[in-house]
């Protein structure tokens, strides 16, 4: 399966109707992609961020990035990608 065919749920955050998050489970854990206001990131006022959760609750978090701009990954190919790009929090 690659990161095209998941279905990602997408949700306005009712706190603020600015932040947006979507997200996809899959056989592996979950996707998370969360784009909010933040003031600054890297140029701009919004930040998105990507999170997989694993089915045994680990965690890894990457900003500045979004997993659905690379359709083509398979699940593992996005999962490493993430792993890789995980700058803002890893709980192993």
């Amino acid at each position: 399966m690659k990161i095209k065919n998941l279905k990602f749920a997408y949700l306005i955050c009712p706190q603020n109707y600015t932040d947006t998050v979507s997200r996809a489970k899959c056989d592996i854990g979950t996707f998370t992609v969360l784009s909010r206001l933040t003031g600054w990131c890297e140029g701009r006022y919004y930040c998105t961020e990507t999170g997989f959760r694993d089915t045994n609750g680990k965690f890894w978090l990457a900003t500045s990035f979004d997993i659905r701009n690379f359709p083509d990954d398979t699940i593992e190919e996005a999962v490493k990608r993430i792993k890789a790009s995980a700058n803002a929090c890893i709980k192993e």
